[in-house]
């Protein structure tokens, strides 16, 4: 991947070998080197991101430093080593981490997201409200930043607020799950039982629908108290005893 930059240079180098003298000879041979040391860096990049896939943290941060170090103006592997680093519980990291990247940079809007991903672990949902007004001030069209703000304003108990923003987002894109399945959680909490339904089922049935997706559904329909309902689709997933702990869980939640 960061080969590309460096293949104009190397072209005009190699188009006038036939003419260059010993200084141009030179010349070829450093841009032949500064390529092979691109091409290592983006294995090096391509390592951390088969290490992350599996979850050896460990090494996918180590590597992710490595290529940083070779190139610490490449703000994108900043943030995938921040976003690392949070999946391995390291938010204290991972916050330091998100705070290099510079304002007006290309990556930014991503450290914005990874800050307020950050706050959201650490309950701080006021902080991660704020992180993500900053991210929608720098695309009001990014879709994670208007589901980050309404899981943020969720949390807050500002509910219509939240609803507002999920309905932003899918008048971008009508299509987007996570703020569907957001907007359906957000509704029921506020006794929204009818719309958060109609919602959430064509998702939740999809063939291509997921165990969240479903246990989502399970989920509404045991805040509404339809205990029936939830423990089908409950069980389409899990065992008879999660789904009893579950079922517990729904109408603790409904009482309160």
């Amino acid at each position: 991947m960061r080969t590309a930059p460096l293949l104009p240079f190397v072209m005009v180098l190699l188009a006038g070998c036939s003419v260059m003298d010993a200084n141009g000879e030179q010349a070829r041979l450093s841009a032949q080197a500064a390529l092979s040391a691109a091409e290592q860096g983006g294995a090096a990049l391509r390592l951390a991101r088969a290490a992350r896939d599996v979850h050896d943290y460990p090494a996918a941060i180590n590597l992710y430093r490595s290529v940083i170090t070779a190139n610490p103006a490449d703000t994108d592997t900043v943030v995938e080593l921040g976003l690392t680093q949070l999946e391995a519980g390291q938010i204290a990291e991972g916050v330091a981490t998100f705070q290099t990247v510079p304002t007006g940079s290309k990556s930014e809007l991503k450290a914005q997201l990874g800050l307020a991903r950050a706050s959201l672990m650490q309950s701080q949902p006021a902080t991660a409200l704020a992180y993500a007004d900053r991210a929608v001030a720098i695309n009001a069209h990014s879709t994670a930043a208007l589901v980050g703000r309404g899981v943020a304003l969720d949390l807050l108990g500002r509910h219509a607020e939240a609803q507002t923003s999920y309905r932003g987002l899918l008048q971008i894109d009508p299509r987007d799950i996570p703020a569907r399945s957001d907007l359906a959680l957000s509704l029921a909490m506020t006794g929204g039982f009818s719309e958060a339904i109609a919602i959430m089922t064509p998702i939740a049935r999809a063939p291509t629908a997921t165990p969240r997706l479903r246990q989502t559904l399970a989920l509404i329909y045991g805040l509404k108290g339809d205990i029936a309902m939830a423990r089908g689709i409950s069980r389409m997933d899990l065992d008879d005893r999660t789904t009893d702990n579950n079922l517990k869980f729904f109408a603790l939640v409904r009482a309160q």
